[in-house]
């Protein structure tokens, strides 16, 4: 064979290896650009399953809020991470009119600020602080006392054993029912326990 065929040989197998690699990168192109398109429709539902839990979510906040006579603000206290809380955030708020959020308060706040607090919150299905004297957390008083707050009613949310948080309801100084108090928030507990997302961190 001359020198002419093996040039021509050698662009043969060059042109196959070029249109294999060709071939096996445009497979891979579809691959990825498959699996982005899947990812992005399984984000696109993620969101819009989040979004529809966040509408049930504040839905129940706001019926404890209008149904509770003297309830300031309705919020939901949650550890994070819940593998090994080290942190308090509240996410969910909502309040009456011209009262002080204690959003902005409780977030990222290490779990080491409000020891005795957060252990009566873990630990307790349901709680009732009849004044701020009531509350044995000297900072958790103090925030009380700081966003107009004289008693709070909590339940706690466990999912599997684990504590995901509380309902927390912050009252005025009338006289409120615990019992009825009890009986709803137990009632709005049941629908968001288990929609309530977890903090990113």
């Amino acid at each position: 064979m001359d020198w002419q065929g093996i040039a021509a040989v050698i662009t043969a197998i060059g042109v196959i290896v070029l249109g294999w690699f060709q071939y096996n990168q445009q497979t891979k192109n579809k691959e990825t650009e498959a699996r982005l398109k899947r990812r992005e429709e399984e984000d696109k539902e993620s969101r819009k399953q989040e979004k529809v839990a966040s509408q049930m979510i504040y839905r129940e906040l706001w019926g404890l809020l209008h149904n509770l006579d003297g309830a300031l603000r309705v919020y939901i206290v949650q550890p994070h991470p819940l593998d090994r809380a080290k942190f308090i955030s509240v996410q969910y708020e909502v309040l009456s009119e011209g009262m002080i959020s204690i959003m902005p308060m409780v977030h990222r706040m290490p779990i080491s600020h409000l020891p005795g607090f957060v252990v009566e919150l873990e630990s307790n299905d349901f709680l009732y602080w009849c004044s701020q004297a009531s509350v044995k957390d000297g900072r958790a008083r103090s925030v009380m006392h700081n966003i107009g707050t004289d008693k709070m009613c909590a339940v706690r949310m466990k999912d599997d054993g684990v504590w995901k948080g509380n309902i927390v309801v912050d009252f005025d100084d009338r006289y409120i029912d615990e019992e009825i108090v009890k009986e709803k928030l137990i009632e709005a507990r049941t629908i968001v326990q288990y929609m309530l997302p977890e903090i990113e961190e």
